[in-house]
């Protein structure tokens, strides 16, 4: 039963539990909820309520309603594997998810101090600053801010474009191997412009991850960071007895790879 006397509204205490019941795995994709009237039932509550609560979970993606058929389950938590190189958007298998990525800018920059400090370049070398929004059925789940050298790949200012993979096409264009990738992950709160691009409330909190890309003679590649929704993803990290440089490192701020 919901707490009739508590500040929090009815219909967003339902909220509250279909999504949790999504997040555990309660309900998986596909799934048929419960018709209006026997969710008003279980909870005690008036079929308005609970109309309330569907119609702003179909709003932020959770749910998708079938005419005639009822309400279904319209989430699938994103699995990245942290110890693989390809990004979120890069590594989906699963057909039933659309992803797309939209440019917000696309601009060529100086490289200061920690950018030179990341790419081992000399400050003031030329970079295209790439900031994109991620997008899962049209539903935004990520932001990604990528800095790439402009002498090390001619004329990639040009081929980056809307929905198109700059993973694809370092590899294909430019004959990229990646040796090594170092990660580093935190959590941050998001400010109101991020609010505002990822459809979600300031404060809500969002994976934070840089990344330095390497080739085989330690040379950076490619540095990126990006901000994922945190209740979209989930990240898993496989460890190997031979793996002695896996750290959990705690610090006052978070700014990226050493």
């Amino acid at each position: 039963m919901l707490e009739q006397n508590s500040s929090q509204p009815l219909y967003d205490q339902l909220k509250q539990i279909i999504i949790s019941g999504i997040l555990s795995g309660q309900y998986k994709h596909g799934q048929r909820l419960p018709s209006e009237t026997q969710l008003a039932e279980m909870y005690g509550i008036s079929r308005i309520t609970v109309r309330r609560a569907l119609a702003e979970l179909e709003a932020e993606g959770y749910l998708s309603t079938q005419q005639g058929r009822g309400t279904f389950i319209n989430f699938i938590k994103g699995e990245i594997r942290l110890m693989s190189f390809a990004t979120m958007s890069d590594n989906s298998t699963d057909a039933s998810l659309r992803r797309t990525n939209r440019i917000i800018s696309k601009t060529f920059i100086d490289a200061d101090a920690t950018l030179a400090k990341y790419l081992k370049v000399p400050i003031g070398t030329k970079l295209i600053r790439l900031y994109r929004v991620m997008l899962e059925n049209d539903k935004p789940y990520s932001l990604d801010t990528a800095f790439f050298i402009v002498d090390r790949y001619p004329n990639i200012f040009e081929k980056i474009v809307d929905n198109v993979s700059t993973f694809e096409i370092l590899t294909r264009d430019y004959g990229v191997k990646f040796d090594k990738a170092v990660k580093v992950m935190g959590i941050l709160r998001a400010g109101v412009e991020e609010a505002k691009l990822l459809q979600c409330a300031p404060g809500d909190p969002l994976f934070s991850i840089s990344k330095v890309m390497y080739d085989a003679n330690d040379v950076p590649l490619h540095y990126s960071h990006y901000l994922v929704l945190g209740d979209r993803c989930v990240y898993t990290l496989t460890v190997t007895h031979d793996m002695m440089d896996t750290q959990v490192r705690y610090r006052e701020k978070y700014f990226g790879p050493d």
